[in-house]
């Protein structure tokens, strides 16, 4: 979900920010004067249509529009992970592309805890961004096409094969923070997500070519914000059996930590709301053998408004990407499990973890 190059400076955006009106005391970023009059609570429900469709409410992303690159932002990426099945396996992977050139592609297989990963960075003439469509091409992947037939290749890390699918988004679209832009490391960050891909194609691993059922999930962030304000974050990209879909942060900057999660219900109602700190409840801790980054590899997920609380387990806990960029602080992306209630009632369910920045 994140790019990896640090930019630095700051731009302040001209932009009126609708946000939630008790956001200082959910611990959910607070949302700008200038919109207080579009502002809604944590408890009230916004309802949104398809992905495609006007949504209805005060929104500052726009579909399928912004689906293309926004050649203004210092800042941008197209982040697609996913659970998928193919002979007889399950696996996780992701896949993210940087407008700065940045890729960052992996695999685990939830049968065997195998996992690999790879990231690579390339020069401005051997990668290209559209601005007037989703055509992000790069050497060893490409993302390309309409929301109900988005075309995903990527060639796995250390010449193990090729991921090939299709995304066809049937699901609603995520606005984080129920308007897509919110206040982001001392500037603002556009942000949607497309939670529910059908995905079919075809994955060959190793030599051998299997067919694709599955789901995916692609986020897609752009702005101006500092990442030298950033300390760390842990997100969370959570899709339960009963529909229910979380955009969960928990990001420690300069300004101290927030912790929040956009909810989003399968008829297009969201809801934002407070999330308590993850931290206390982590366990399973591993130290990374290459960066010496010390991450958690199961979180308990716990939301008072909601009556809902998540046992989120990686599977295994070290799935960290390895860079050849010395920039990169360490970035461990977790294929997860989920177990727990929501609304009291019991639920199991899929995630990603990202924990960036700073943990050891």
């Amino acid at each position: 979900m994140r790019t990896l190059n640090r930019v630095h400076g700051r731009r302040a955006m001209a932009v009126a920010l609708a946000g939630v009106a008790t956001a200082g005391s959910l611990g959910v970023p607070a949302a700008a004067d200038a919109a207080r009059s579009h502002a809604h609570t944590a408890s009230q429900e916004v309802p949104r249509p398809g992905p495609s469709a006007d949504p209805g409410f005060p929104a500052f992303v726009h579909m399928p529009a912004d689906q293309a690159a926004h050649p203004n932002a210092k800042q941008e990426w197209w982040y697609t992970v996913g659970h998928i099945r193919a002979g007889g396996h399950k696996y996780g992977y992701e896949v993210q592309l940087s407008r700065k050139g940045i890729t960052q592609i992996s695999i685990t297989d939830e049968e065997s805890g195998a996992y690999t990963s790879e990231q690579n960075a390339f020069k401005p003439d051997q990668f290209s961004t559209s601005a007037d469509k989703l055509d992000v091409r790069m050497p060893n992947a490409s993302l390309s096409g309409p929301l109900d037939a988005m075309h995903l290749k990527a060639e796995l890390p250390q010449g193990k094969g090729t991921l090939d699918v299709r995304l066809k988004a049937v699901g609603p679209t995520l606005y984080n923070n129920g308007t897509g832009l919110f206040p982001f490391l001392d500037d603002t960050s556009y942000y949607y997500s497309l939670p529910d891909l059908q995905t079919s194609g075809t994955l060959t691993l190793d030599g051998s070519t299997e067919q694709v059922t599955g789901t995916s999930w692609l986020d897609r962030q752009w702005g101006n914000w500092n990442w030298d304000t950033l300390h760390k974050w842990t997100w969370m990209a959570v899709r339960l059996d009963n529909g229910q879909v979380l955009n969960l942060w928990d990001m420690f900057d300069d300004n101290g930590e927030k912790h929040w999660a956009t909810v989003l219900s399968p008829d297009g109602t969201h809801r934002v709301v407070s999330v308590d700190p993850l931290a206390p409840q982590a366990t399973r801790f591993e130290t990374s053998p290459t960066t010496g980054q010390r991450y958690a590899g199961k979180w308990t997920v716990t939301i008072p408004g909601l009556n809902t609380e998540l046992v989120v387990t990686a599977r295994p806990v070290l799935q960290e990407i390895q860079s050849n960029q010395p920039f990169t602080p360490g970035i461990d992306e977790a294929d997860s499990s989920v177990r727990g209630t929501y609304q009291g009632r019991p639920v199991t369910g899929d995630a990603y973890v990202e924990q960036f920045g700073r943990w050891n």
